[in-house]
C-alpha cells in the first residue's frame, strides 16, 4: 500500500509535467501561428511548426527530475537552503547545455548567442517548477501527524504512525518497528520525537520511543524495575527518569 502510494506520487509528478509542458508548447505554437497570420510577410516569425517543441521538449524530462531531487532533499531531517541552490544550478546547467548543443547542431547558432538568449527564461522556468512543487507536490505536505518517512532498501516509504509500535536509537539511525517489518531512518531519536505527536509517542528510555496505542501492560519485577510489554510481546525498558510520566499516561489511556 505504501509503495503503491509512493509510485502514484511519482506518476503524478510526470503527469503534471507532461500536461503542463504540452499546454505551454501548444500555446506558444498557437501564438506564433496567429501572429504570422495577422501581420505582413516581412514581420512574420516564420518559425518551424515544431519550433516550440524543439526549444522546450527538454523540460518534459528535467521537470520531473527536479521534483524528485527536491523531494529527496526535503526528506532530510534538517534540509538547508544551500542544497536547494545546488539543485537550481544543476538543472540550469543541464537545460542550458542541451539548448546550446541543440542550437549549434541544428541551427548552427553560436553557443554564446544561445546562452544569452535563453539565460533569462530558464531561471524563471526553474523558479516556477519549484513553486509548483512546493504548493502541489511536496510530499512533506502530507499530514505530519499521520505518517513518517523511512528507508526501505534503496527507496523511501511513508509508514502510518498508527502502524509503528516503537522506535529505537541505533547510532546515526533509528529503527522503526511495525508489527511485521523494521525500517531504518537516518536521524536522531530526539529529531524524530520532535515530529511525532507527544500524546501518542512517548520516551521510555534515552534509546526508546513507544506508541501508547500498542502498549499492553506495565510489568513490575520483584526488584522494582518496570518493563513495558507491547501487544506483540516485545518488552521495552522503562528507565527511572521516565517512569512517573509513562505511568501517568498509561493510566490515563
Amino acid at each position: 500500500m505504501i509503495m503503491s502510494a509512493f509510485s502514484a506520487h511519482i506518476k503524478k509528478e510526470w503527469l503534471y509535467s507532461s500536461l503542463a509542458w504540452s499546454g505551454v508548447i501548444l500555446l506558444l505554437t498557437a501564438i506564433n501561428s496567429v501572429h504570422d497570420l495577422l501581420v505582413v510577410p516581412e514581420h512574420r516569425f516564420n518559425n518551424h511548426p515544431f519550433w516550440a517543441l524543439q526549444e522546450w521538449a527538454i523540460w518534459y524530462l528535467l521537470t520531473p527530475i527536479s521534483f524528485r531531487l527536491l523531494n529527496q532533499l526535503h526528506s532530510q531531517e534538517k534540509p538547508k537552503s544551500r542544497p536547494y541552490i545546488l539543485v537550481f544550478m544543476v538543472i540550469f546547467c543541464c537545460s542550458m547545455s542541451y539548448q546550446a548543443i541543440f542550437d549549434l547542431f541544428f541551427y548552427n547558432d553560436k553557443i554564446p548567442a544561445t546562452l544569452v538568449y535563453f539565460a533569462p527564461s530558464h531561471p524563471m522556468v526553474i523558479g516556477v517548477i519549484m513553486i509548483v512543487w512546493h504548493h502541489f507536490l511536496n510530499q512533506h505536505t502530507l499530514p505530519a501527524t499521520e505518517t513518517l518517512l523511512v528507508d526501505s532498501g534503496k527507496d523511501k516509504v511513508w509508514v502510518p504512525l498508527n502502524d509503528i509500535m516503537h522506535i529505537n536509537s541505533a547510532s546515526n539511525y533509528v529503527e522503526v518497528f511495525t508489527s511485521n517489518k523494521t525500517y531504518l531512518k537516518r536521524a536522531t531519536l530526539k529529531g524524530v520525537e520532535q515530529h511525532l505527536p507527544s500524546k501518542q509517542f512517548i520516551r521510555t528510555h534515552r534509546c526508546h520511543l513507544i506508541n501508547l496505542n500498542h502498549v499492553e501492560r506495565l510489568q513490575t519485577s520483584p526488584n522494582g524495575s518496570v518493563t513495558i510489554m507491547m501487544k506483540n510481546g516485545q518488552p521495552i525498558n522503562l528507565s527511572k527518569t521516565y517512569r512517573r510520566h509513562v505511568k501517568q499516561l498509561c493510566n490515563a489511556a
